[in-house]
């Protein structure tokens, strides 16, 4: 017969082999918990202090503005840089509502993908197993945490293709002529452009600038060498009237 110390080493046994078999042996498992633990730290000290948390979320609004504005200046042989201020860049993420809108779809994406993540690796832990076994798998170990690096791999190719794609759009209503049409005044005898009006692009604190559809160009005028910008209502332009037959 077994003694009570018998029975209680092989309830022990059983449960490290039972633990083993629910929670196996994997890096990527270990790696994702610290993870986990690192971002909870980073969020208790957000809770503790609302100020950093606030400034940090308004600094990374910031660059994924200057980001999306940057791609979308390009797109007319602009680079921004030259032409705007550090006052330029601090309210960069007001001047369109989108930038707020893709910062809020990001941090609801990134979630996502990091619950996703940690279900895969609780319900598929023998693939996790297999791919650790991999040369590639075994470089990202030396380097840190590799399912860190990994996932800052997506964000860096996702914001910037984002960018892109929608620069690309933003920039065709421009190009089309289906942008803000504007009148300028000059300071020279408070001379204007005269039609066909330019469409506006963009403004900095000390440049406005114009696209010509008709010649293609890109204007960048100084704001001291303007009087006066009058927005035209394209909805007020004349169309031609067609004319029913009447029934005879």
């Amino acid at each position: 017969m077994k003694t009570q110390d018998e029975e209680e080493d092989n309830k022990k046994d059983f449960g490290v082999k039972f633990n083993a078999m629910l929670t196996p042996q994997s890096q990527s498992f270990i790696a994702h918990t610290e993870f986990e633990e690192k971002v909870k730290k980073m969020f208790k000290i957000f809770e503790h202090d609302k100020t950093l948390f606030f400034t940090v979320s308004y600094l990374i609004l910031t660059a994924i503005g200057m980001i999306f504005s940057g791609a979308y200046f390009l797109v007319f042989d602009i680079n921004i840089l030259d032409y705007s201020q550090i006052s330029d860049f601090i309210l960069i993420a007001f001047k369109d509502p989108f930038y707020l809108l893709f910062s809020v779809l990001t941090v609801i994406l990134t979630i996502l993908i990091y619950y996703l993540n940690k279900w895969l690796m609780t319900k598929f832990p023998n693939y996790f197993l297999k791919q650790e076994k991999k040369r590639w798998n075994k470089w990202f170990k030396q380097t840190g945490n590799y399912y860190f690096w990994g996932y800052m791999m997506v964000l860096l190719v996702y914001i910037p293709e984002s960018a892109y794609f929608y620069a690309r759009y933003k920039s065709k209503e421009i190009k089309t002529g289906k942008g803000q049409v504007v009148q300028v005044y000059y300071n020279s005898d408070n001379k204007s452009v005269k039609p066909p009006f330019p469409t506006l692009v963009g403004t900095t604190s000390n440049f406005i600038f114009l696209y010509h559809p008709e010649t293609k160009t890109t204007e960048i005028v100084p704001f001291n060498s303007v009087s006066k910008i009058v927005i035209v209502d394209s909805s007020h332009v004349s169309k031609p009237q067609t004319s029913t037959p009447k029934p005879r």
